[in-house]
């Protein structure tokens, strides 16, 4: 049967390791299973919960701890479980997030039934507001999924996708070390571009936990956050210089997303009145916008597309 390597990063994660762990150790597939833990020298006692939790298991998964010697950061930490991994299989799973029972033998049987190199299911998102379910969306070709995946959105996760590990070790995929914000928007469609067969499921069998104040996509802050932008930036330009002589619709609709993001930030910048963020931006770009005039232009447009919007509404 296939062998399946469950890869997940651990910093950080009291509150919720043991429910992750806990959903590795009830999947119904009877094949071989390995569960990677790659330690990313987080402060708190996450690895020290994991490593008494698999002393006291008894079961058919195999499990491994890999530590690192200081914090390297989630990009790293995904390079090192794909490395050190070896099923047949590769599954991501966040170690605030869990699957469900039946995950893996969906995913493998389809696999299975279909000889696909990746094969997806839906997630369902859990937010303080309620639940959403995340659909994987009818891809007709790789290359269909390609040019979909490189837009800035769900849709370019790493996890909830059952993923053939020779796309990674074959062509030399990984993600950039230190691009730790979003880094599967660089490293899905790099995989997606050698995969011969694609396909999905349609049942959740992933839960995608967006109430952890820690983690890299819920920190909130007052100001702009420059880290996570030049993260984004640096994905769109990763992507643009891996299909830059392979698909032209990529490296121009990659461009389109460059110019439209650095724009979006700009104006996120004037919202919570962040000039320094501003500058910085204008600055390596080589943009010449006065802030103050980008502001007042910007902000009263959305104004009038407020306005516009309730008009509508109240001429219904």
């Amino acid at each position: 049967m296939v062998k399946v390597s469950i890869l997940i990063p651990v910093y950080n994660v009291r509150t919720y390791i043991l429910k992750c762990l806990n959903s590795v150790i009830t999947q119904t597939y009877r094949g071989s299973i390995e569960c990677i833990l790659v330690d990313d020298c987080g402060n708190d006692d996450s690895c020290m919960l994991a490593e008494s939790f698999i002393a006291n298991f008894q079961g058919n998964v195999i499990f491994r701890i890999i530590h690192h010697k200081y914090n390297r950061g989630l990009a790293a930490a995904r390079n090192t479980a794909v490395k050190a991994a070896t099923g047949d299989f590769i599954f991501h799973l966040d170690s605030d997030d869990w699957i469900e029972p039946e995950c893996i033998e969906l995913l493998v049987n389809k696999q299975q039934e279909t000889n696909a190199d990746i094969v997806s299911g839906a997630a369902i998102c859990h937010k303080k507001e309620g639940k959403i379910i995340l659909e994987e969306p009818n891809y007709e070709t790789p290359n269909d999924m390609i040019h979909k995946t490189i837009e800035m959105t769900l849709d370019h996760v790493i996890w909830r996708r059952l993923i053939r590990k020779t796309l990674y070790t074959d062509n030399r995929i990984e993600a950039f070390e230190g691009v730790n914000v979003g880094e599967d928007h660089h490293t899905l469609p790099r995989l997606v571009y050698y995969a011969k067969k694609i396909t999905k499921i349609n049942d959740v069998i992933y839960n995608y936990n967006c109430m952890n104040p820690n983690s890299y996509m819920s920190i909130k802050k007052s100001n702009f956050n420059i880290k996570r932008f030049y993260n984004d930036i640096s994905s769109i330009e990763i992507l643009y210089d891996f299909f830059l002589d392979k698909d032209d619709y990529c490296t121009t609709r990659l461009k389109e997303i460059r110019k439209e993001y650095i724009k979006k930030s700009l104006l996120n910048c004037c919202i919570l009145s962040d000039k320094m963020s501003y500058m910085h931006i204008c600055n390596d770009f080589k943009i010449n916008k006065s802030y103050y005039m980008f502001k007042t232009k910007n902000i009263l447009h959305t104004l009038r597309l407020k306005i516009f919007k309730i008009g509508e509404i109240l001429m219904r």
